[in-house]
């Protein structure tokens, strides 16, 4: 059984799939990482995880590892494995379980909706399915596509959908959290306070003059 897409969380991710050179081709992006200098780190080579006052990270980040044929993450049975395995490689207080686990949730949705873009691309331009199988193992992606095909996953696709077009004040952060941007704003203050949830919000939504952004600038300006 395979999840939806879930299009409203509030993260603007620009890491693409690296398509295949052979013919048919498909427009080339940046590839998926299977993240091994994270894993093949010993216990002595862990890297600590800082949790701000809320428990909430401000240092390095971590994703990835979880089966991908599940409706949707709680139903995803390796939970405790992955806070285990996440444990083996970094050094994180137990307040950090909560957001290791949404990280990895919002990786595994992530590459998911990656997958399916990959293969409706595979669909549309006649070419084989060969590249997905590298990433995906045999019984998972045939799952995937299964369930994508379904009537259900292609009604809740396009309702999804409609649902982010109408989201228009997003955040500019892209990956980084909003616990990082206000460790940041608080070091950056002369007497070290915590920054006002007015500020916290005004430098979320900085944008970049030379970049296209998916959303209008209206609303956000206006909370200005």
């Amino acid at each position: 059984m395979i999840e939806t897409d879930n299009v409203a969380h509030e993260r603007e991710s620009e890491t693409m799939i690296e398509r295949s050179s052979e013919a048919p081709k498909i427009k080339k992006h940046r590839g998926l990482t299977k993240k091994t200098n994270i894993h093949a780190r010993t216990l002595e080579e862990r890297t600590p995880i800082i949790l701000n006052c809320y428990g909430q990270p401000i240092g390095p980040t971590t994703t990835e590892f979880a089966p991908l044929n599940y409706v949707d993450w709680p139903s995803v049975p390796t939970h405790d494995q992955i806070w285990e395995y996440v444990l083996e490689k970094f050094m994180i207080p137990p307040e950090g379980r909560s957001w290791v686990l949404e990280t990895v949730n919002l990786s595994w949705r992530g590459y998911k909706s990656k997958l399916k873009k990959m293969y409706l691309e595979a669909v549309e331009k006649g070419s084989n399915l060969d590249e997905l199988y590298e990433l995906v193992p045999e019984d998972e992606l045939k799952d995937l596509i299964s369930y994508w095909n379904t009537s259900p996953a292609k009604e809740q696709s396009k309702k999804n959908k409609r649902n982010r077009e109408k989201l228009d004040d997003m955040h500019t952060m892209g990956p980084s959290s909003y616990a990082a941007l206000r460790h940041k704003l608080k070091q950056e203050d002369p007497n070290k306070q915590e920054p006002s949830k007015a500020k916290v919000y005004r430098e979320s939504r900085i944008r970049n003059p030379k970049k296209t952004y998916k959303t209008s600038y209206g609303n956000t300006k206006a909370n200005m």
